[in-house]
């Protein structure tokens, strides 16, 4: 350090008045690369603005206001004139200044070096693709990807292959499904890799997302159905649908098991394992009734010796399980009856099922004048009432004016006589 530069440190060290201002002149360096911007204190001390009136030669008031260039002028016209602002604030706290463009373009650097490491050692066509849009910065994952680089690259570059590899991996196999933790082992040898609270896991999870043509899930059952599309499954035992009724087929016929579940009426929970193992699923009477509620399924299946066709409990917003069932019931042509609350979640959980089967999903008992039989005394909760409008442009747009005209949840409980009607004696 030059003798001058040193003597114009220790003088600004002797005057704790100083370091405030100092500070706020190296944030707007880091900003502009020169001395440019405007500093302001509007909460300045007695010692900060006598600091300021030592260099400027003037009397300052609250609030305490200058240019960056002012104070280096005021510098030049000390004993300190050959000594720049830069110098000052290199020296004063002890390392370089790097400006903002300068890390940004570092960053660039250091990103473009780990994508082409990453697509160098990618094998796989979807990895391989995912990589050219996030070199193109456009891809799902970039942002994350460069956060991480910038925090800690080292670390950013083994959860970007770790995620390809894993990918790579998994279209290689030829035997699917896989549990995630066992494809997390063999693509990285940590079982854990993947999960979705890691670096890794949440990169592999934009990867699948970008070889499915979606946006990433910001649910966990639509995370956990992306998985299953991929043939991985992430719960594959606490994943559950519950039913009373089906046919479910193996590639040698009906499950001789279920076989005997559904003809002693006896309702049957399925996981997603399970499910994973069956060819298909058919209604005898090419129809299936669906409801929301687990309390208001137990109450139905007392009579489920009379019923009509095949009943389904999807205990809430759908499991991945759940739709598993669906799709296949689905493939059958079987017509899905849904049944829910009244209220923004069971509203909107019709309308989604509705989506995903649009010719085969019919509500079922969710009229205005259903509403007006079900409706209690417990207000909407204003997460509830936003909820609805989803069913705009929808066959419930009607059901979801009057829920949120009257303001109450419909509970699908006080229907109970309709809906066993119409399982016991047919619509």
């Amino acid at each position: 350090m030059r003798e001058q530069v040193k003597a114009c440190v220790e003088y600004f060290r002797a005057h704790p008045g100083y370091r405030r201002l100092l500070a706020e002149l190296r944030q707007k360096y880091q900003r502009y690369g020169r001395p440019a911007g405007t500093i302001c204190l509007p909460d300045a001390t007695e010692e900060e603005r006598e600091a300021a009136r030592l260099l400027f030669g003037r009397a300052f008031a609250q609030p305490l206001r200058f240019a960056s260039s002012q104070f280096e002028a005021a510098l030049q016209q000390t004993r300190f004139q050959d000594v720049c602002l830069r110098e000052l604030l290199e020296a004063y706290f002890g390392g370089e200044i790097t400006t903002k463009r300068e890390a940004r373009e570092a960053l660039d650097q250091r990103l473009s070096a780990l994508l082409g490491q990453a697509a160098d050692a990618a094998r796989g066509e979807s990895s391989i693709r995912w990589l050219q849009s996030l070199k193109a910065r456009q891809g799902g994952g970039y942002g994350l990807l460069r956060r991480e680089a910038a925090r800690a690259p080292e670390a950013a570059s083994v959860s970007l292959m770790r995620a390809c590899r894993s990918m790579d991996c998994l279209e290689n196999r030829t035997k699917q499904p896989v549990r995630l933790a066992v494809l997390s082992a063999e693509a990285t040898s940590d079982p854990h890799a993947l999960d979705s609270g890691t670096v890794s896991g949440k990169l592999f999870l934009h990867l699948l997302a970008h070889s499915a043509g979606r946006e990433l899930p910001d649910r966990a059952e639509q995370r956990d159905a992306l998985y299953y599309e991929h043939g991985i499954l992430c719960d594959s035992i606490s994943s559950l649908v519950t039913q009373v009724g089906l046919v479910l087929d193996t590639e040698d016929g009906e499950h001789p098991a279920y076989r005997l579940l559904r003809q002693r009426h006896e309702a049957c929970t399925l996981s997603l394992a399970s499910l994973s193992g069956l060819s298909g699923a058919r209604s005898p009477t090419k129809r299936a009734y669906l409801v929301e509620n687990e309390m208001v399924f137990s109450q139905l299946c007392d009579e489920a010796a009379r019923f009509r066709a095949p009943l389904i409990c999807t205990s809430g917003q759908p499991s991945v399980a759940a739709l598993r069932l669906l799709d296949l019931l689905a493939d059958s042509g079987t017509e899905l009856f849904y049944s829910g609350d009244f209220d923004g979640k069971g509203l909107s959980i019709t309308v989604q099922l509705w989506a995903r089967y649009p010719r085969l999903l019919h509500p079922w008992h969710m009229t205005p004048e259903d509403y007006e039989r079900c409706c209690s005394d417990v207000k909407l909760s204003s997460s509830s009432l936003a909820l609805l409008q989803c069913c705009r442009g929808t066959a419930l747009e009607s059901a979801a004016a009057a829920v949120a005209r009257r303001g109450y949840d419909g509970y699908q409980e006080l229907l109970l006589p309709q809906l066993e009607q119409e399982l016991t004696e047919g619509p």
